[in-house]
This record gives C-alpha cells, sequence and structure tokens, in this order.
C-alpha cells in the first residue's frame, strides 16, 4: 500500500493532536485517519481530504510533494505536458490501451 499520507501523523502530533481530535476538527471518522497515516487506505474524497489538511493547517498540494513518486513518473509527467493538445489525448488513449492489457 502506498505511504503517500504517511506525513499526515509528524504534523499531527507536532501539531499535539490526538487521533480523535484531529478526526473530530475534520469531521472524519478516526478510523478514516489511523488508516490513512499507517498507509492501508489511500482511497479518500477530495473534500474529506481538504478537511484533514485544513485542521493541520496544509494544502492539499502537499499531499503530493509527500508522494515518492520515483524520477521516471516525473520524467513522464513533464514530457506529458510539454505535448499538444492533440498529441496528449493520442498518447493518453495509448496509454490507456497499454493498462487495459495489463488487467486482462
Amino acid at each position: 500500500m502506498t505511504k503517500r499520507f504517511g506525513f499526515l501523523r509528524s504534523k499531527r502530533t507536532e501539531m499535539g493532536l490526538t487521533i480523535e481530535q484531529l478526526a473530530t476538527q475534520a469531521n472524519v471518522s478516526v478510523d478514516l485517519i489511523s488508516r490513512l497515516e499507517r498507509g492501508n487506505r489511500d482511497d479518500i474524497s477530495i473534500s474529506r481530504l481538504e478537511s484533514i489538511l485544513d485542521v493541520l493547517d496544509l494544502k492539499l498540494g502537499d499531499v503530493f510533494e509527500s508522494s515518492e513518486m520515483d524520477d521516471k513518473s516525473n520524467q513522464f509527467v513533464r514530457e506529458f505536458h510539454l505535448l499538444n493538445d492533440k498529441k496528449r489525448e493520442e498518447y493518453a488513449d495509448i496509454f490507456v490501451r497499454i493498462m487495459n492489457l495489463s488487467n486482462e
């Protein structure tokens, strides 16, 4: 599982908050916070994530800065965004087809 949200624990403890306090202030479940911090869950709605981040005085961009993208992924994203719209759409279609092949 991903550790994308693992940084939440250090920010929460830095602020002196318990999981229960963060959950209450963000209006989410204790289980959600706990699972995010342990890396056992990464499927969270943007609205819930923003609620948690607001309490921790973080921005949505901080989540992506804390992700563990490797160099190849970063290179792919940079080069993909340099393409014109037509080429980007063509490559996106090809990429989706390739990804679907791996699911068969």
